[in-house]
């Protein structure tokens, strides 16, 4: 036979190449050496399988797919054909991305964002004059302090954060958050979810206005992810805009000296937190 059974593996798959001639049944054992000869390489990834060189039927296409499984560990998550309409009859069973992987890809997407974000934050935080509290914020809890504060959780409703500095919610920020609160105007807001009740900065206030309830985010909801965002003072007023690096790093807080002494002693009682947090 001039033509013979290859295998070969790529990024998102593996291609079974048949010749074009000949009987399917005597090329059944030449497929099973190629799947026993590629299973400690192929392991045990989720792979699509492509068959291609002829057009084969369903039957003889269940019968590949059986000595795959019986010959590897390949956790066959598709099969490619050459045969249209079992192309078609296969994306009715699997579905037209079986193993979700655009929902995995923008998850990830989303991580990397994430850890850009953290990063970013970090090069303008000055840590010794920040205040880091580990959980979520419940209703009640009142987070006072005269530096910067950084609540690596969500900020329920019902729940404040009062900063001399800035604020940073690596969560959602669904309750109160007061920024520069000994009139400092440079100071600004940050969250991963902005949905607050109230914000302040200095003196100025912005206040929610009603809406409907927000829905949950998970890994298959089809809701577009929002970009972190940052709220600021411009020209008197508090704007919310999606985070810039190059305002963060342009922002005066991290750049300035530690909170002075009488400021520091004026809100030494401040420093405290009354409720309650939950550490997730």
């Amino acid at each position: 036979m001039a033509e013979k059974v290859t295998l070969k593996g790529v990024k998102s798959g593996i291609v079974l190449r048949l010749p074009e001639n000949g009987e399917f049944a005597a090329l059944l054992p030449a497929v099973e050496d190629k799947f026993k000869n590629a299973s400690e390489f192929l392991g045990n990834k989720h792979l699509i399988l492509s068959i291609e060189g002829r057009k084969i039927s369903e039957q003889e296409a269940g019968q590949v797919l059986m000595l795959l499984a019986e010959n590897t560990k390949v956790k066959c998550e598709g099969v490619v054909l050459e045969n249209p309409e079992l192309e078609d009859k296969f994306e009715k069973l699997l579905g037209p991305d079986p193993g979700h992987e655009k929902e995995l890809a923008a998850l990830k997407k989303e991580r990397e964002q994430m850890a850009k974000t953290i990063e970013t934050l970090q090069a303008a935080v000055d840590p010794m004059n920040c205040r880091v509290i580990m959980g979520n914020l419940r209703s009640g809890a009142n987070i006072e302090s005269p530096g910067s504060v950084m609540v690596i959780g969500d900020v329920k409703p019902g729940a404040t954060v009062t900063a001399g500095g800035c604020v940073f919610v690596l969560g959602a920020l669904q309750g109160n958050a007061d920024a520069g609160a000994y009139g400092d105007p440079d100071a600004f807001i940050f969250a991963m979810e902005m949905d607050p009740i109230q914000l302040r900065i200095s003196e100025a206030m912005a206040i929610a206005a009603d809406s409907a309830p927000k829905q949950k985010k998970g890994l298959f909801n089809k809701k577009e992810v929002r970009p972190p965002e940052v709220a600021l003072i411009s020209e008197g007023h508090i704007v919310i805009a999606d985070l810039d690096s190059d305002l963060v790093r342009q922002n005066k807080f991290y750049k300035k000296k530690r909170v002075s002494a009488n400021v520091a002693a004026g809100s030494e009682a401040a420093d405290t937190v009354k409720g309650s947090t939950d550490k997730e």
